[in-house]
This record gives structure tokens, C-alpha cells and sequence, in this order.
């Protein structure tokens, strides 16, 4: 075989495993009433075990204080609007020491980022927005550790909501 040929093949066999990994899709869907009065918060994650377990425990008490929750793949982030929302959480993982490109392009193009929690899993410490109005977190992807993360999401959410 050339080295062309293996080029080819090695392009392929990576293009494969870039759609196998980026076709993880997660649970989607709304819950709540959206109502003018309603409180509205977007959820937006990239799918691990770690991230439904924190996604889960936000949206099931954010419906107990009749919040309205719409939780999207970080893929449709571009069809969201910010300025629809009181608060926004965004999860995503850090890789190469970025976040996944459309988490920061959502960021950039928001005009009120105070409402957005960022909450990136990978090295601690890793990046940051630019923005220092965005409540950025990081954390290792523990499931022992989501209900922890969790309540504090929560709690952000609360203040940002009640500011409002």
C-alpha cells in the first residue's frame, strides 16, 4: 500500500471515530409551564453519565419551585436564543485546553452573560470565558460528585433568577 493510501485510510478511520464520538446525543425535552411569569432556564450538555446525573437533579428541583426547564444537546445551542432564558447552564467537557467551539460561540454572541453558568469538566483549572460575568466552574467528571455540583448549579440559578 502507498503512503497515500494510508493516509486515506488513516483520514477515514478518524473521520469514523469523530462521528461515533460526536453522535452521542442527550435526553432532551421541556418540562414546566412556560408562562410569561415563569421563571425559563436553558440546559444545555454534552452527554456522559456524569453530566445526565447533574442535569437530572437540576431540572427535577427546578420543577419543584416551577421553574420552566428546556434541556438541549450542546449541538443545537445555535438554535437557542439567550435572551429567552432568566438563566443558562452550559456543560461541556475541555479538550486540548478549549471548550467544545459552539459553548464559546454561544458565550460570545450572548449580550447578557451574567445569566450563564459554565460548568466544564476535565483539568481543573482549565479555561475560563473571557467574560468574567459568566459564573464559570470546573470539575472532574465524579458521579460521586454530582449531586455536590448539582446544588451548587441550583443555587446559582436561584440567585440569578431572584436578582431578576
Amino acid at each position: 500500500m502507498s503512503k497515500q493510501g494510508s493516509w486515506i485510510y488513516l483520514a477515514a478511520a478518524m473521520i469514523l471515530i469523530f462521528l461515533g464520538c460526536s453522535l452521542k446525543t442527550v435526553e432532551t425535552g421541556e418540562i414546566g409551564y412556560k408562562t410569561e411569569q415563569a421563571m425559563k432556564v436553558l440546559i444545555a450538555y454534552q452527554e456522559t453519565e456524569f453530566k445526565r446525573a447533574v442535569v437530572s437533579e437540576v431540572r427535577n428541583s427546578l420543577y419543584k419551585h416551577s421553574y420552566y426547564v428546556k434541556i438541549v444537546d450542546v449541538k443545537y445551542l445555535n438554535h437557542e436564543h439567550a435572551l429567552e432564558y432568566n438563566a443558562i447552564v452550559l456543560i461541556n467537557k475541555c479538550m486540548a485546553g478549549r471548550p467544545d467551539p459552539r459553548v464559546e460561540g454561544f458565550i460570545d454572541k450572548a449580550t447578557r452573560k451574567n445569566k450563564i453558568i459554565l460548568l466544564t469538566t476535565g483539568m481543573r483549572g482549565s479555561w475560563k470565558p473571557e467574560s468574567r460575568a459568566v459564573d464559570a466552574m470546573t470539575s472532574a467528571s465524579q458521579l460521586s460528585e454530582s449531586t455536590a455540583i448539582a446544588q451548587s448549579i441550583i443555587g446559582k440559578i436561584m440567585e440569578i433568577t431572584h436578582s431578576q
